[in-house]
């Protein structure tokens, strides 16, 4: 067991492994990933796996397309196999709002650079068979898009990490953080096998991120929220090179998977979850499911995909991902705790972003700036006191409506 570092990041999930591996990329020789479990064994293998680049803030985009790209070239730079398949993805406005949203994203999405453009309904059947466009109003395709297994994404960055150096630590997990007193620093963390001082200590622990922080009266506020998705059995014409499609109004996304097709959605009445109160040995697996949510939000999008009414399906899942009162990240350092950084409120698609945020979350830490800026992920622009049914009120609403916001109005 280690007992110094020159960086312990907490979490080897999609975030962990990825900042692990960009620390000693560059330039760290000494860093310890420490998880109370396995490699991203709890919310990350059971994510969608898929990326959309056009988002909301210009550097989300950014930082959404510079994941790709590095996605795309992974295996080039660390000689590490990762298997994606860049089918493209589809959105699709079935009202006025959405057809808004439709017009602001690609328009918004051309002027960052990024591939997306209208797509009619004949190239879509082309595209994807099963899909149809009864009531669809507006559609745009991002070919560069892609979706990869999710467990991979930790796996392979904390296979690259170690083969840079890192120490990775799983089964254990951390009981708290070293504070130095007087100057409220944090000089490291103490775990169930020992203490590893360190001057930079990184708070990546997913749904557990709060109470890691809890220990030293660090508020970070985020809300694990239950979300599910389920996987149909094999289905004929179903293939890999197929986009994902996304619902807007609806708050659904369909892509191929495992021969048949993954259906996943934001409900309108979602389970926040109260980390605080699970028992000691909780996991992510022991997380009530509902299988009728599923089978609602499949029922929503019957005229798009009627393929999905009543399949048989191979498998369901839910994750934990942590919200955010604004539906942003947070991610950088905490302010009255030097060294002590987050990166949390995945908002559901952390994964898919975290091979970028993972790199300039990096350099932030290392250099004290980015090549992409991520003043806006700041823990400063939430007040330290804040209120907590409030907060679980506006994740909640978050969440609910994570592709429908108002973006007529950014226009």
């Amino acid at each position: 067991m280690k007992n110094t570092a020159e960086a312990v990041v907490i979490g080897a999930g999609s975030f962990g492994s990825s900042l692990a591996y960009h620390l000693a990329k560059q330039g760290l020789e000494d860093v310890v990933l420490v998880d109370r479990f396995g490699i991203g064994e709890q919310t990350s293998p059971r994510a969608a796996g898929l990326t959309q680049q056009i988002r909301r803030e210009d550097e989300t985009t950014r930082l959404a397309k510079l994941s790709v790209e590095k996605f795309v070239d992974f295996t080039n730079e660390t000689d590490i196999p990762l298997e994606y398949h860049q089918s493209g993805s589809v959105k699709m406005a079935r009202n006025e709002a959405g057809v808004a949203q439709i017009a602001w994203e690609i328009r918004k999405g051309q002027e960052l650079g990024l591939d997306i453009r209208p797509i009619d309904a004949d190239e879509l059947a082309e595209r994807a068979p099963w899909a149809r466009t009864e009531e669809v109003l507006a559609m745009w395709i991002t070919p560069s898009d892609l979706f990869l297994e999710p467990r991979q994404v930790p796996q392979v960055y904390t296979a690259a990490a170690r083969a840079k150096g890192a120490t990775i630590l799983t089964e254990t997990p951390v009981t708290g953080l070293l504070r130095e007193p007087g100057s409220g620093r944090i000089t490291g963390v103490e775990t169930s096998k020992g203490t590893i001082s360190a001057p930079i200590v990184v708070d990546a622990a997913g749904a557990w991120t709060r109470q890691v922080a809890d220990e030293e009266g660090i508020r970070i506020p985020v809300v694990p929220m239950r979300h599910q998705l389920f996987i149909t059995e094999p289905m004929p014409g179903i293939r890999n090179e197929q986009p994902i499609c996304r619902v807007i109004d609806a708050n659904v996304y369909v892509r191929p998977c495992w021969g048949g097709l993954m259906l996943g959605g934001y409900e309108t009445n979602p389970l926040p979850f109260e980390m605080r109160a699970a028992a000691p040995d909780f996991q992510i697996a022991d997380m009530p499911l509902d299988l009728a949510v599923l089978r609602g939000l499949a029922d929503l999008v019957r005229d798009q995909f009627p393929i999905l009414q009543d399949a048989p399906l191979q498998t369901y899942r839910g994750g934990l991902p942590t919200m955010t009162a604004d539906g942003k990240h947070i991610v950088g350092p905490v302010p009255g705790a030097e060294g002590f950084y987050t990166a949390t409120g995945c908002i559901v698609g952390g994964l898919s972003i975290s091979p970028g945020m993972g790199e300039n979350l990096a350099q932030l830490i290392l250099t004290g700036t980015s090549d992409i800026p991520l003043d806006i992920y700041s823990i400063a622009r939430f007040a330290p006191d804040f209120d907590e049914a409030a907060l679980v009120e506006a994740c909640v609403d978050a969440y609910a409506h994570h592709y429908s916001e108002d973006y007529a109005a950014l226009a």
